[in-house]
């Protein structure tokens, strides 16, 4: 049974209503008030997060011209097609530490850390398009049972801070047209799947209708592992009616065997 498109929308609409935002932000301040600060990546004592934690994410992450290593792609079987995707970083170390105490352990101001960087790939990635039709920045959606757990998505709140403090192009727009369909919605982590498992199946998502065929899409998302996601999320843009151009995520994972794939 696939839940209408309707009350998709509605549900995302009051997770982002302003008596939520201000209740989960008045939780988190109260929760740093009370409790002792320690660095989000090394837990050294009275830094959120301490300037060595700091100097060494932002080696880790790259500004355009992204190099080679951050650039690949994600086959899309069904179209003939690939997709090109660019990372801002690879995961691991205190890059992998901090995007998880970001997504999982409430670390909301490391949003101001990552979101620039987010920002300036999608900048470089956006093609002109022709008059009246803006480049939709899509971001991949988290799980219901992961945005109850954490409160907030950690993609789209990455990207509201980007538009929010003008880092992106005016030519972007960003749009939450990716909805979970309900096995999915409620399913495990994809982190606890098996490649197979991530790969099989139906496609996991499905979008609203594109307004103008053929209407621009750059999907975001924070890691890419096996590139499944981006997979099944290019597909349902491709049958709402949009055209993906590309893909943009902060970190890729890449396998032991440096598969072109992800």
């Amino acid at each position: 049974m696939e839940i209408p498109e309707e009350w998709l929308r509605y549900v995302d609409e009051l997770s982002r209503s302003r008596p939520m935002r201000w209740l989960g932000f008045g939780t988190r301040e109260i929760a740093n008030f009370l409790l002792p600060a320690c660095c989000a990546v090394c837990a050294r004592a009275d830094f959120r997060l301490c300037p060595e934690c700091r100097s060494e994410i932002q080696r880790q992450l790259s500004l355009p011209p992204l190099p080679d290593t951050h650039h690949l792609y994600v086959e899309l079987p069904a179209l003939g097609q690939q997709l090109a995707v660019s990372s801002c970083g690879a995961y691991g170390k205190e890059l992998a530490r901090a995007l998880l105490a970001f997504k999982n352990k409430q670390r909301y101001f490391l949003v101001s850390l990552f979101a620039p960087y987010l920002a300036a790939a999608l900048n470089a990635g956006c093609i002109p398009q022709r008059a009246n039709l803006p480049t939709l920045v899509v971001p991949v959606p988290s799980s219901l049972k992961a945005t109850a757990q954490r409160g907030y998505s950690p993609v789209k709140t990455m990207l509201d801070h980007g538009f929010a403090r003008g880092l992106l192009s005016a030519d972007l727009e960003c749009r939450t047209l990716l909805h979970y369909r309900l096995g999915s919605a409620l399913g495990g982590a994809q982190k606890t799947k098996s490649g197979s498992d991530r790969r099989g199946g139906r496609t996991h998502f499905v979008a609203e209708r594109a307004s103008a065929n053929g209407q621009p899409v750059i999907l975001v998302d924070d890691v890419l592992t096996t590139g499944s996601t981006l997979r099944h999320a290019a597909m349902a843009c491709h049958e709402a009616g949009y055209d993906v151009t590309s893909a943009v995520v902060l970190a890729l994972t890449r396998p032991p065997n440096n598969a072109p794939e992800q």
